[in-house]
């Protein structure tokens, strides 16, 4: 019964797809799949929810393509109108003004000379696709449809692949509504007396007919949920859930699994920037094979050893890679709350434009590395994962972590000067790294120290970067809203820099040492990384950076981030003015 309604369903899944193509309105969908169909209008409206996701997917997919063409091609035709550095003669290891930026020889010169004309050529397609809406959607993955010609390799018969195939493609899956039976119209999960829970199915009437069962139907079998509290409470409690029902195939047999989802409703009470850089904060430094983990209290002082979190991904399936990230996820979280922490700093990474071919042609374990980076699937678990747990998550620049952390932090971690060989501790750069991420985090600066060059003439006046005194009473007051202008979050400088500034004088350091913004609501104001002025490093930063005010940040808070903008005043009195 349970493949002849998901079957049922697959076919008016495939009939939608079109329109859903076209951008027809969702209503008249709706109607026409509930008339030509027999089903309901709920199984019509998830069907409905579905190709347009996946129509958006796919439309998604295309214009990052797009852009990475674009990319490539204007990357390719920098380097091809400069000089090739055999032709300049300059000898400069790095080559000269002239042909830095060009290829060694000739013969690369042409080689790349003919891949633009193919990047040309594939940007021409996308573009006719993107215009005539030429979406490549395949129920059931492209995978297993070309494993189809594979057989051999895979170790299926034809028949073991049909069934996969048309396992895949079924479709039987119902959105849920709140104070419905079970949280779902057609897919409802109701307990008995025993405390039993069993699936309720709405069969269609072309099903009904053709098998000679009601228009409801019980399963005998119980639903195996008692290790899903928070499931049951909601489905008792007649609360919105979304059910889906699939077929797979496993070790042991075949397995019917059903997977329920639900949407976490945000609590009034949004946590606040400031109160959580006066608490403990867990930083993370993301890798592409681990994670490191540093714990900082308040004042930014990095506090027992930090940790190295395996992540393991390369090579893997997408569900095996989700797994394991979702494990090392979770041992954040267990060390966060044994910590006693209330917030999370990660860094807001972003590889988009650095995995590119003609940026790092030759850097082949250079490009894997990097596209090896879980970036977005890290910031998709890291969120709701977080804020199932009482956790914020606070996102920071990550310019010039690594090199802080791997310059002063690791450095303090290890023991500092007054370590032996025999107390000496193992730190990494990344584990320093995670420390400055923190203090980036907490308002301080990367690091309380001056440089390393200059540590040892410093050592008489302050041992260790990390010997930073809590904030008395007049230091708070001067600090106010723990920005990096207080005593207590300054940045040390070198004896030659060590001057006294106005705060409104040096408003890079202040953007520097704050969380990044994604938007602002200021004429005149520009946010993120401005493509012009690169030159001098006052005009590169265009982040908006509170000196004396409250500075902006970006929180989680489950199913989004919440935006905190507090603008500094001397930008509210001149809007043009640069931060």
């Amino acid at each position: 019964m349970l493949r002849a309604v998901g079957e049922h369903l697959a076919a008016a899944r495939g009939c939608d797809l079109p329109a859903a193509v076209r951008g027809e309105a969702q209503n008249d969908r709706v109607k026409r799949l509930s008339a030509r169909f027999g089903i309901q209008s709920r199984y019509a409206g998830s069907i409905v929810r579905a190709n347009d996701a996946q129509v958006r997917l796919a439309r998604e997919g295309l214009w990052r393509h797009k852009l990475g063409l674009q990319r490539g091609i204007a990357t390719l035709e920098r380097r091809l109108a400069a000089a090739t550095r055999r032709a300049c003669g300059c000898g400069q290891r790095r080559g000269c003004e002239a042909c830095k930026d060009g290829y060694p020889n000739r013969n690369e010169w042409w080689s790349k000379r003919r891949r633009l004309d193919m990047l040309r050529g594939q940007l021409v397609e996308v573009e006719r696709r993107l215009a005539e809406k030429d979406y490549s959607i395949v129920y059931g993955g492209r995978r297993l449809l070309n494993r189809r010609h594979h057989l051999t390799e895979a170790g299926l018969t034809l028949a073991q692949w049909l069934q996969q195939w048309a396992d895949e493609r079924l479709f039987l899956s119902c959105v849920g509504n709140v104070g419905t039976t079970g949280g779902n119209p057609c897919l409802s999960l109701t307990q008995d007396p025993d405390g039993l829970m069993y699936l309720t199915v709405s069969v269609p009437e072309p099903v009904q007919r053709r098998l000679g069962i009601p228009a409801r139907v019980r399963l005998t079998h119980p639903v195996p949920v008692a290790h899903l509290p928070e499931l049951v409470e909601r489905v008792t409690a007649r609360r919105s859930t979304a059910i889906t029902i699939t077929f797979e195939q496993g070790k042991r047999g075949e397995h019917v699994m059903l997977r329920a989802a639900w949407t976490h409703e945000q609590t009034p009470d949004q946590p606040d920037l400031q109160v959580l850089r006066t608490r403990r904060v867990v930083a993370l430094d993301l890798n592409a094979d681990h994670l490191a983990l540093s714990r900082l209290n308040p004042d930014g002082n990095p506090v027992g050893t930090p940790l190295r979190i395996a992540l393991e991904l390369k090579g893997l399936p997408t569900g095996t890679r989700d797994a394991r990230l979702r494990e090392a996820i979770t041992q954040v979280l267990h060390a966060a709350a044994e910590f006693g922490a209330q917030a999370m700093v990660v860094e807001e990474l972003g590889f988009e434009q650095e995995t590119t071919r003609e940026k790092h042609g030759r850097k082949k374990a250079f490009r894997a590395l990097i596209s090896g980076f879980p970036t977005m699937a890290f910031r998709n678990r890291l969120v709701p994962m977080a804020a199932r747990q009482g956790l914020a998550v606070i996102a920071v620049d990550p310019r010039y972590t690594s090199k802080a952390g791997g310059r002063d932090w690791s450095y303090v971690l290890a023991g500092g000067p007054t370590a032996t060989e025999a107390s000496k501790n193992v730190a990494t750069r990344h584990q320093g790294a995670a420390v400055a991420i923190g203090r980036r985090g907490l308002a301080h600066g990367l690091t309380a120290s001056t440089p390393a060059r200059t540590r040892a003439r410093m050592l008489s006046r302050r041992p260790a970067p990390h010997q930073q005194q809590p904030q008395t009473a007049s230091a708070a007051s001067a600090a106010g809203d723990g920005s990096t202008t207080g005593p207590a979050g300054q940045v040390r400088l070198s004896d030659s820099a060590q001057v006294s500034r106005d705060a409104r004088d040096r408003p890079v350091q202040a953007a520097r040492s704050s969380p990044r913004v994604r938007s602002a609501s200021i004429p005149g104001l520009r946010v993120g990384r401005g493509s012009a002025d690169r030159t001098g490093g006052a005009s590169r930063s265009s982040r908006i950076g509170s000196a004396t005010g409250q500075p902006l940040g970006l929180i989680g808070t489950g199913a989004d981030r919440v935006e905190l903008s507090t603008v500094h005043p001397a930008l509210a009195a001149e809007p043009s003015r640069r931060a």
